[in-house]
C-alpha cells in the first residue's frame, strides 16, 4: 500500500480516506511533526547531590492536534462521523509511514464569508509512540542463514512464518534464540510481539527468548524440522 500527498500542502489521511479529495477539508496550519518522550524517572538520594536517572527504553503516548480545519457546512455530520474511533494516521509530510492512533474532535465554530456557511474546527489524535511503515514487505527465506537491514530507529518485535516439517526448529536473531518445540509438518505462525506461535488453531511450546531486530545490520539463524519462511520486520520509527 502507498499514499500519494504534496509533501508541500497540508493534508492528511484517516482511516484510508483523504481529508483534502475525500471530505472537502482546507487545513491551513501545517501539521507538526512530534517525536515521543522518552519515559525517564528521576530519583532523589539524600546524602547525594542532584539526581538519579532510570529508564526502561519505553516511550509515552502523544497528542498530535491539526487546528484551523475549514469544511462546507452541508459536510459536517459526514466528517464528524468520520472523525471518531481508532485507526490510522498518514500526513503529507512522512507518507511511507502510519500511526496508531484515537482520533476526538475539537468544537465546531461556525463563520460565514462571500461564498456562504462553513465549519471551522481542531482535530486531535492520541498517537502511539511508534510510527510503521505501510508497504512493510515480508522478506522470504530458506534454512540456514539470512542478512537482512532494519531501516527503523528502535528495537522491532518482527512477524515470522515458517514451513515446519515436523519437529523442533530454532530461530536466531544476534544473541536471542527461540526453539520451537514438536511442530507438525505445515504453516507455523509466530508473533514475537504478542508473544504466540499458532499452527493452524493450536498454541505451540518453545524454549528460549523472543527474536528482536535491531537498527541496521541483522542476521537470521534457522535450524531444524523447517524448510523456508518469511520475515516481517515490523520496523518502528520515531
Amino acid at each position: 500500500m502507498s499514499i500519494l500527498m504534496d509533501p508541500d500542502t497540508p493534508n492528511f489521511f484517516w482511516k484510508n480516506i483523504d481529508a483534502s479529495m475525500d471530505m472537502d477539508c482546507i487545513i491551513e496550519s501545517e501539521i507538526p511533526e512530534i517525536s515521543p518522550a522518552e519515559r525517564i524517572e528521576a530519583i532523589s538520594v539524600v546524602g547525594r547531590n542532584g539526581e538519579l536517572h532510570e529508564s526502561f527504553g519505553d516511550y509515552a503516548a502523544y497528542d498530535l492536534t491539526i487546528p484551523k480545519i475549514t469544511i462546507p457546512y452541508e459536510r459536517l455530520q459526514e466528517v464528524k462521523n468520520w472523525l471518531r474511533g481508532r485507526g490510522q494516521l498518514v500526513t503529507h509530510n512522512d507518507s511511507d509511514k502510519y500511526r496508531d492512533c484515537i482520533c476526538s474532535m475539537g468544537k465546531e465554530k461556525e463563520f460565514e464569508n462571500e461564498i456562504g456557511v462553513f465549519y471551522i474546527f481542531s482535530v486531535t489524535f492520541r498517537c502511539q509512540p511508534f510510527r510503521r511503515k505501510l508497504n512493510d514487505r515480508p522478506i522470504p527465506f530458506n534454512k540456514g542463514i539470512l542478512n537482512f537491514t532494519d531501516p527503523g530507529d528502535e528495537v522491532a518485535s518482527p512477524y515470522l512464518e515458517i514451513a515446519a516439517t515436523g519437529g523442533d526448529f530454532t530461530l536466531t536473531i544476534g544473541d536471542r534464540s527461540l526453539k520451537v518445540l514438536n511442530a507438525s509438518a505445515g504453516k507455523v505462525s509466530i508473533d514475537t510481539e504478542l508473544g504466540k506461535i499458532l499452527q493452524g488453531t493450536k498454541n505451540l511450546f518453545s524454549i528460549g527468548e523472543w527474536p528482536e531486530i535491531s537498527p541496521g545490520d541483522n542476521q537470521l539463524i534457522t535450524s531444524g524440522a523447517m524448510k523456508q519462511g518469511f520475515i516481517q520486520r515490523r520496523s518502528l520509527f520515531l
